[in-house]
């Protein structure tokens, strides 16, 4: 079960053990920093529990991955599966002051209590996912703890949070916790490898930076992307002198995969460029695939986008 989860061995022990046994709590507290799979983890939770091909109390096994439920879960249609969050707070707000808020008020509660208390529409269990947890006011908090107190059958009640402070006692007592830790660097390494094609240098440069987290390492490498193509912004727009283009081309060709992957991502950038304008943008399109050979055939990082990047830069300037 929960194989698409990144590591959080003990985490997804407690509730394969839980959902082998029948034995399922209805209420938790997902406690971990973010990017840890959180929220993943609870909706593949949804997915196990209402799955229509993969019964869990016969066999050992999580979601099928193919069936209608399996499927609108994942799309986030599936009408037994309800996300209370910031956007949710805003789409029943009655009036245009009411949203934009940055606390989870007890309105939003009352509108969960009255899908709780509401028969299944087509699934096995209902799952109301809170989150951020630690955002709710006190008075939602306190509105919750009835709910807690007398769920109804085939419900749970899923609280996501990152730390056991901001949560009160009182909830805390009435709910399972499932911790979940910081990612291995060498798991978010193969992750990014695996899902964006990184080199595993620049992979675990990212996630050496990361801090245990998925979301972190996505919006590090995001920035690297957008880093590159802020360079190519300015190689094209504009005459620049020899000097401030061996600057560009020094930052950049730190080592040779770090130039392998820029020259990888430019590409994709000049590519955009190539189809609106073949005619100018086409022998760049060359060059940048004869720059990636140079630099898989070892040849000297700084001399060969020193090259690149003068050639780009005269052959498009403005």
């Amino acid at each position: 079960m929960f194989e698409k989860i990144i590591a959080q061995e003990k985490a997804k022990k407690i509730l394969s053990e839980q959902i082998k046994n029948n034995k399922i709590p209805h209420a938790y507290i997902f406690m971990g920093e973010e990017g840890t799979g959180k929220m993943l983890t609870a909706i593949e939770f949804a997915k196990t529990l209402n799955c229509t091909i993969n019964d869990y109390t016969k066999i050992d096994a999580g979601p099928c991955n193919h069936c209608s439920f399996c499927k609108h879960i994942d799309s986030g249609t599936f009408p037994d599966l309800h996300i209370i969050n910031f956007e949710k707070q805003d789409e029943i707000a009655e009036k245009e002051s009411e949203k934009g808020k940055t606390k989870l008020g007890i309105k939003l509660i009352r509108y969960m209590q009255e899908k709780v208390y509401i028969k299944a529409t087509d699934g096995k269990w209902k799952f109301f996912i809170i989150e951020p947890a630690e955002k709710m006011t006190i008075e939602a908090f306190n509105c919750l703890l009835k709910t807690l107190e007398e769920p109804p059958d085939n419900t749970i009640i899923i609280l996501i949070a990152k730390h056991k402070e901001t949560i009160p006692v009182t909830i805390l007592s009435r709910v399972q916790t499932v911790a979940f830790q910081p990612l291995p660097n060498i798991k978010i390494s193969e992750y990014l490898q695996e899902k964006y094609s990184l080199s595993k240098e620049n992979a675990d440069k990212i996630a050496d930076m990361a801090d245990g987290s998925i979301e972190k390492a996505e919006r590090l490498m995001v920035n690297t992307q957008n880093e590159y193509s802020v360079l190519w912004s300015e190689l094209t727009s504009k005459k620049l002198a020899v000097a401030d283009i061996l600057i560009k081309s020094k930052s950049v060709a730190k080592d040779r995969e770090s130039a392998i992957e820029a020259v990888s991502i430019i590409t994709e950038t000049a590519t955009k460029f190539f189809r609106q304008n073949p005619a100018k943008y086409a022998n760049i399109i060359e060059k940048l695939a004869e720059s990636k050979r140079y630099l898989e055939q070892n040849a000297n990082p700084t001399n060969v986008l020193d090259n690149l990047f003068m050639y780009i830069n005269s052959k498009t300037k403005s």
